[in-house]
């Protein structure tokens, strides 16, 4: 017998089901009295009791028999004066919670089959992601491909915005060697099925038509036509639906995919600080020992290039607090990831609620970017209620971000000047908040 396995003595009688699941983890020996547990051989891990038949004197003649091994009492009611080496567990509350697991995981193995079938006849895949791909969205993306068994020529991850920037990003997909493919609109015809992770149809505007799927944590946005939907928006990160899926499907979770999707569930929860709740703590406890927490620790190191140090003080140099908002305008830049870095920061002012960071993206764009602190939490809905008709915007409840063409911007203040913008986005933003906050209090 091996040194290290476990084994478990039950004295009473036993839930069936109680038995199976400690089968799993060892050896289980079963008796009805106390003599034949006092006659059993070798150690025990752990001794259970049945409440039943607890006493006192049981409980030290086995302490003295095997005085190095626990023992629990199947019940939650504390004896009136328990042995300090005994403690009491309320096993059935642990099969129902375990029952109530295997039920969800059954449930999510059933639309997993239906996720399938939805793209099983399909030859070329797109699985598309919003413009600016962060952890999260990648991290799914490379998650859904190894659920639908594909590979890189049969399943295309892309998107259709710029060139990544932002360096925690690029670091991911360099260190992690993640394909990501930047297309155009043409090249949306080349595909015969699409699936959207981490982002919904309304995003595009008009140009998508008709998807396949979509598998998204963030609020449904509007009616759509999609074969297969599941917009879960009670989760934190997108990468915990996958995590879910994946473990339903009993699939095998690589190092590789279980670094990406830990850093996505990082990332889009702020460490489990922003959003989480215990489906995103449960997949994050899954995913850690399996990941790679040296090559984690190279992606959230990445480096910022020097030349864009001047950025972050011209941008501090411009900043304002209206009402316990933060604002601050960074100006023109060339790489968007300068923008939520701001807001990031502002939101670590002492005293304020809000942060709102803005700046103009390749003298095309108006990017926005909003956090607020944990107990207010409509950041998301607030930009899609302020800017969804001249742009695209929305977000998480604590994170939100829109973008907006700078000719929809000249038609409300008249023009692109960085004074009127900063006038505009202060009085809309102030007002907005003011009301939201009259509103959930």
């Amino acid at each position: 017998m091996e040194a290290n396995l476990k084994r478990y003595l039950f004295l009473g009688e036993f839930d069936s089901i109680l038995l199976g699941f400690f089968s799993k983890r060892g050896e289980v020996i079963w008796v009805s009295s106390l003599d034949e547990a006092l006659n059993q051989t070798g150690n025990f891990t752990l001794i259970i009791v049945d409440s039943n038949i607890f006493k006192t004197k049981l409980s030290s003649n086995l302490r003295t028999h095997y005085p190095q091994t626990p023992i629990l009492v199947s019940n939650g009611d504390k004896h009136t004066d328990p042995p300090p080496y005994v403690r009491f567990v309320k096993f059935e509350e642990i099969i129902d919670t375990q029952i109530m697991k295997e039920e969800k995981l059954a449930r999510t193995e059933l639309k997993v089959e239906e996720l399938r079938k939805t793209h099983e006849k399909s030859k070329k895949l797109l699985i598309l992601l919003h413009d600016h791909p962060d952890p999260d969205s990648i991290a799914s993306a490379l998650a859904l491909r190894t659920l639908l068994k594909r590979n890189k020529q049969t399943a295309v991850i892309g998107h259709l915005g710029e060139k990544i920037s932002r360096p925690e990003n690029v670091a991911m997909i360099e260190i992690l060697d993640i394909d990501l493919h930047e297309l155009v609109p043409e090249d949306l015809k080349e595909y015969d099925s699409i699936s959207m992770v981490d982002v919904q149809p309304p995003y595009f505007g008009d140009l998508i038509e008709r998807v396949d799927s979509v598998i998204d944590h963030h609020p449904q946005v509007s009616k759509y036509e999609a074969d297969f939907q599941d917009i879960s928006s009670e989760e934190g990160a997108t990468s915990t639906i996958m995590t879910s899926y994946l473990r339903s499907a009993q699939v095998e979770i690589s190092e590789r995919l279980s670094t990406a999707l830990l850093y996505g569930i990082r990332t889009d929860t702020v460490v489990l600080n922003r959003d989480a709740n215990a489906d995103d703590i449960e997949a994050f406890t899954f995913l850690y020992p399996n990941a790679n927490l040296g090559l984690l620790r190279r992606i959230e190191r990445a480096e910022i290039p020097s030349t864009e140090i001047k950025c972050f003080g011209q941008a501090l140099a411009d900043h304002w607090i209206e009402k316990n908002i933060f604002f601050v305008n960074v100006g023109r830049v060339k790489r968007e990831y300068l923008i939520p870095k701001m807001a990031d920061f502002g939101i670590q002012v002492k005293g304020i609620e809000w942060s709102v960071a803005f700046g103009i993206l390749s003298k095309t764009h108006l990017v926005i970017s909003i956090r607020n602190v944990g107990y207010v939490k409509s950041a998301g809905r607030l930009m899609r209620e302020l800017f969804n008709e001249i742009g695209s915007a929305g977000g998480h409840r604590s994170a939100g971000k829109a973008v907006i063409p700078l000719s929809q911007v000249r038609k409300i203040v008249g023009s692109g000047s960085q004074d009127k913008i900063k006038k505009w986005l202060t009085k809309v933003i102030s007002v907005a908040v003011v009301e939201k906050n009259g509103n959930e209090n």
